[in-house]
């Protein structure tokens, strides 16, 4: 029980740093585009982190790619 607690705490904090991009795509949309895609992906990623901060358990698969694709970047 802790640990699941734990992991919703996590998936809200990193969904909302994610999240946090937003302003930043607004920015950086007609300076540079390849940054303006990348941080596209990590808002889309950073909404559906929130969604799954729900219920991590049916989400895992999401919530693996989340973390493998953070690692390789």
């Amino acid at each position: 029980m802790w640990r699941e607690r734990a992991l919703k705490v996590v998936l809200v904090l990193v969904g909302l740093l994610f999240c946090a991009g937003v302003y930043p795509l607004t920015v950086f949309t007609r300076q540079e585009p390849a940054l303006a895609m990348m941080l596209s992906l990590y808002v889309t990623l950073g909404i559906f982190l929130l969604l799954a901060s729900r219920n991590p358990s049916a989400n895992r698969s999401l919530i693996v790619f989340t973390a493998w694709s953070s690692f390789a970047h």
